[in-house]
């Protein structure tokens, strides 16, 4: 048992595919009486057989264990995940360590249930080693799809920003209306005229089937929010289970995504009335994609509005404690006031090793939930205003996981669009509570133009207001 003990110092990562059928060889079957015996080989497998007959990539204590340093091609997994089944694998070698008398003591009839719990636990926790097996290093293009990802959501941004359903009390821009012309009306000079008199200043209209064509023709607006939203689905899930393979032609569709909403957005100001002023130049910028320099071309944005901060009424600027991906664009904002230390405390990480990462998206307004938030609000006496992903994840070592749930409170504040801080309207969040039921958290400051809330469940948080 010392062997084992003393080979396990000098390894961090390990390859352990026995379920992917790598190895000819399975755990050893452990029976009813949980014996010391079965016990030990089951245990002598994991630390044994399988190091020796798979190859096992290594380094030296205080090396790196970032993923982006593991050979290409190699297998690895977090060092917690060897040191948790070492811990309970312990117990079971000082049994062994002490001799056959303590041995005869182990195998006790009496002590039956207590080998159980010993196999359940060391069970558990091979398995956990098992399922979070990573192959390969972190491709170096996650970053730049990432990018591909927010420069994508900005154009869409930009432009729901710029034009909106008048109709719409969700909408940002308030500002187009849309007619649908009766039988008997033709659409010449005369008509046109007419409508542009009635519009108020600063609006415009369009026509119904225009209007139509722009959300639901072929690759369309819908088609441009459902591809963005599945996209950041896939990095996230990507980033959650190290399969890379997943991301294959995700570039390509972010770029379409991209190209798309510039056509959708030429498409809708050659068929607005009046016509709208010719949109800001467009400036290329140069960004690093798998080692080679590809243009990209993006439209400016105001320098002031960054995702991870947050600027109050009175002009304070707060910048989010966490770092991360801040891909939401329908609030003008989201920090995280809470400290560093606290929030990856509160998220029960512990360690150097370990880092604790903010993701928020937009949720389109085709999500089903979205639309049985809406009825929950509804009930509470409420209207929605949008909803965005507020998702924290927990990086240790090479491993990526959601935290759904903290321990404590994280404090979070998101700005509001000057559209939709309205005077007199009391802003909330309705999240669901993993219990079929929802959860309200109220605002805690006094500025119009912000939400703050002290907040343990994260996933999809949904602005409402009354």
């Amino acid at each position: 048992m010392r062997k084992l003990k003393k080979l396990l110092v000098y390894l961090t990562v390990m390859a352990l595919f026995v379920s992917t059928g790598l190895t000819a060889l399975a755990a050893p079957a452990v029976g009813e009486d949980y014996t010391f015996k079965e016990l030990a080989d089951y245990v002598d497998y994991f630390f044994e057989e399988v190091i020796n007959r798979q190859g096992v990539w290594g380094v030296g204590d205080g090396e790196s264990l970032d993923p982006k340093d593991v050979p290409e091609g190699q297998a690895f997994v977090s060092q917690f995940y060897i040191d948790a089944l070492e811990e309970k694998a312990g117990e079971l070698w000082a049994v062994g360590d002490s001799g056959e008398e303590s041995v005869e003591a182990f195998n006790a009839s009496e002590k039956k249930d207590a080998r159980q719990e010993l196999y359940q636990e060391l069970k558990s926790r091979a398995e956990a080693l098992e399922s979070n097996i990573r192959m390969g290093t972190r491709p170096s293009f996650l970053d730049s799809l990432y990018k591909k990802s927010e420069a994508a959501w900005a154009l869409v941004d930009k432009l729901s920003g710029s034009y909106g359903d008048a109709e719409d009390p969700d909408s940002q821009a308030k500002n187009v209306h849309v007619i649908w012309p009766k039988e008997d009306e033709t659409v010449d000079d005369e008509f046109i005229n007419n409508m542009n008199s009635m519009i108020p200043a600063g609006h415009y209209w369009i026509l119904g089937e225009d209007w139509m064509y722009f959300w639901q023709s072929t690759e369309a607006m819908d088609w441009v929010y459902d591809t963005l939203t599945e996209g950041d689905k896939k990095l996230n899930e990507a980033e959650d289970t190290g399969s890379w393979d997943a991301l294959d032609g995700l570039g390509e569709l972010l770029d379409r995504a991209c190209e798309r909403t510039r056509e959708m957005r030429s498409f809708l100001e050659t068929h607005l009335y009046p016509r709208p002023e010719p949109e800001n130049p467009q400036t290329t910028v140069q960004e690093e994609t798998n080692g080679e320099k590809s243009g990209e071309t993006q439209e400016e944005t105001a320098p002031e509005k960054k995702a991870n901060q947050v600027k109050g009424s009175d002009g304070k600027i707060l910048i989010s404690t966490l770092d991360g991906v801040y891909a939401a664009h329908r609030v003008d904002g989201i920090a995280v006031v809470t400290e560093k230390v606290q929030a990856e405390a509160a998220a029960g990480l512990q360690g150097t090793g370990s880092r604790l990462s903010l993701y928020t998206s937009d949720v389109s307004g085709k999500n089903e939930l979205l639309q049985v938030m809406e009825e929950a609000a509804g009930m509470l006496g409420a209207k929605t205003a949008g909803a965005v992903l507020v998702d924290l994840y927990a990086i240790e070592g090479g491993r990526v996981s959601a935290v759904r749930n903290t321990q404590a409170p994280v404090r979070l504040v998101i700005a509001l669009p000057q559209s939709m801080a309205e005077a007199g309207r009391t802003f909330s969040i309705l999240i669901p509570d993993g219990r079929g039921g929802v959860l309200e958290l109220v605002d805690l400051d006094q500025d119009p133009s912000t939400i703050t809330v002290d907040a343990m469940l994260f996933g999809m948080w949904t602005i409402i207001y009354r």
